[in-house]
């Protein structure tokens, strides 16, 4: 429990270790404070850069986003998946921001698909989500061209932001969603998916004081299902993602935020309330018996 041994621990055992025993301590923090977190666990891997990149890689920090301008200001979503150095591709305009001339790209097939898959994944967003949320979709080539009997990967990705209200003072909402698809034998794709989601809220009340709800839930799954062509990878990657979404979100509310009101009512003892009339029958009979006492 030392930090100074932890940080030895970190920083000379096996890289495999090294990369599981970061990732298990983000699991365990605030998600709101992931980023700052991570910072500091790469800056102590600041000796170990396969280590520092692995961890960049697997880790879940909120999700950041930038304007594309030669998409009049579309909002993308940045991450791993999309980066290159210090530049991100933008999924609208397939350009980089800072530009960089040799950044990697996806082959002219694979970015048909990826330019198809951010139209219905943005319908997706727009249904279930509405506004302040943005979706992207970023696709990767697994074999050297997308030909029949080829494989590739892909990252589905949505960001909201909670506004305001009534009982709510700001918040965050994350969808991660990386699939991979290879070919299986005769007509139909194997699609195995793995989706993250992370949320932060953060209500408001005097009686609530200085309260955060934060979480993440991630779960794998694996499919066989029929895709004749490519864009039937389209179709059956969001109906699965929906179905997973649906089912993580009543996860997240039957389990995570109910065992969290539980929790939280267990340890705080409820105020006992006096009755009013008792308070002002007490008084008024304070007030008679001072009155006896004088005319005595």
């Amino acid at each position: 429990n030392n930090p100074i041994s932890c940080a030895i621990i970190i920083m000379t055992a096996p890289q495999s270790q090294v990369v599981k025993s970061c990732l298990n301590i983000l699991r365990r923090t605030p998600p709101g404070e992931s980023e700052q977190n991570l910072d500091g666990l790469v800056e102590l891997l600041s000796n170990n850069e396969d280590a520092a990149d692995k961890l960049e890689q697997r880790a879940d920090p909120p999700l950041k986003d930038a304007m594309d301008p030669m998409m009049d200001g579309k909002p993308y979503i940045l991450c791993d998946h999309n980066r290159d150095g210090d530049s991100h591709r933008s999924p609208w305009s397939n350009t980089y921001y800072p530009p960089l001339e040799d950044g990697f790209k996806p082959s002219d097939r694979l970015r048909e698909l990826e330019a198809q898959a951010n139209e219905v994944f943005d319908a997706y967003r727009d249904l279930y989500y509405g506004k302040n949320s943005i979706s992207s979709v970023y696709l990767w080539g697994l074999d050297e061209n997308i030909e029949s009997g080829s494989s590739f990967a892909g990252c589905f990705l949505i960001k909201k932001e909670l506004e305001g209200g009534h009982c709510l003072k700001k918040g965050f909402w994350n969808s991660i969603h990386v699939v991979g698809v290879g070919n299986v034998k005769g007509e139909k794709s194997v699609y195995k998916l793995t989706s993250t989601i992370v949320f932060s809220m953060e209500p408001t009340g005097e009686s609530l004081g200085n309260t955060i709800v934060d979480g993440s839930l991630t779960r794998q799954n694996e499919k066989q299902l029929p895709a004749m062509t490519e864009s039937d990878h389209i179709s059956q990657i969001g109906k699965f993602i929906e179905e997973v979404e649906i089912e993580m979100r009543s996860s997240m509310d039957s389990l995570h935020i109910q065992k969290t009101k539980e929790v939280v009512e267990s340890i705080r003892a409820p105020v006992r309330k006096v009755p009013t009339h008792g308070i002002h029958q007490n008084m008024i009979n304070q007030a008679m018996l001072a009155r006896l006492n004088v005319k005595k």
